[in-house]
């Protein structure tokens, strides 16, 4: 099987390709490198001369992406193998998802946009697309990520007490063990803004969020019930004001990765956030891997 990265020709960070390279070994899988250039225009132009001039430009800046991710690929010491193709094309989320399709890849791997804080994940244009289009999981590297040494060291998996959160537990398992890692089950119980004035004491949004993590505790309970988990697999609640605090209150390991799964739309099944969940990918310091639903 295979994992498709997107490294375009104005890519100033590497952090898709690591992320990449780390996923493909830990599942033992191929890597294809894809950078997609500019198209030619469709019709005739007056500009003949400068259209070519310009196709010419982008197809050299193509190759350039390409042997610029050859070379670092090297340099990571990545043992997957890995192949490399140029598209036209003027939507690079379009173009990806098309290539991950013909393929037949088990996903599709971006990094975050270059405004992002180091660290962070933050959905560029081409993320935010396939967040909101792809058929395929789709990784979001942080700006900056380096890929581990010695590969992943655990797989999070975020639930919310949902139909869907069995599917994505499964999956989150399989991506676990492929990486001969452990799997832990992360839940948030956040804590909004105090209402002014408080009329209802200001102990009361303390207890809803005990409540919650109370809730949560019951809830990683009924599955190892169902033998969904097992008691191996660790559990946790993020607790916080906010969604930014909640997931700080977390511990996390460089070589960490966080799961999510996502909502059907009524059209396809495809990646689709809900809120909770884009605040999640927002915040989160780990790679993210969106499941479609």
């Amino acid at each position: 099987m295979t994992v498709v990265v997107g490294y375009g020709p104005g890519s100033r960070s590497s952090g898709a390709l690591e992320l990449a390279s780390t996923y493909a070994d830990a599942r033992g899988e191929d890597l294809l490198v894809v950078s997609v250039i500019p198209p030619r225009w469709s019709s005739p132009s007056l500009a003949r001369q400068a259209d070519a001039e310009f196709a010419a430009w982008a197809a050299q800046q193509g190759d350039a992406a390409l042997a610029r991710a050859k070379a670092e690929l090297a340099e990571m010491g990545s043992g997957a193998e890995a192949s490399f193709r140029k598209v036209d094309h003027r939507s690079p989320g379009t173009a990806l998802l098309s290539v991950a399709l013909e393929t037949g890849a088990t996903g599709i791997v971006v990094g975050s946009s270059e405004d992002a804080r180091r660290g962070s994940v933050e959905l560029g244009s081409t993320g935010s697309w396939l967040l909101h289009s792809s058929t395929v999981p789709v990784g979001i590297a942080p700006r900056g990520y380096a890929r581990p040494v010695g590969g992943f060291t655990g797989v999070s998996c975020a639930v919310a007490g949902l139909d869907g959160d069995a599917a994505v537990i499964a999956t989150s398992k399989t991506i676990a063990a492929g990486a001969g890692v452990g799997l832990r089950l992360v839940t948030f119980a956040v804590r909004l803004d105090t209402m002014f004035p408080t009329v209802v004491g200001p102990g009361v949004e303390d207890e809803i969020v005990a409540a919650a993590r109370e809730q949560s505790e019951s809830y990683f309970g009924e599955l190892r019930a169902a033998s969904v988990i097992d008691d191996g697999v660790q559990t946790v609640v993020g607790l916080g004001h906010g969604w930014r605090a909640a997931m700080d209150s977390i511990a996390w390991d460089q070589g960490d990765m966080l799961v999510l799964g996502s909502h059907k739309t009524d059209v396809l099944t495809r990646v689709f956030l809900g809120t909770n969940a884009t605040k999640i990918v927002r915040y989160a310091p780990v790679p993210v891997v969106v499941l479609p639903a």
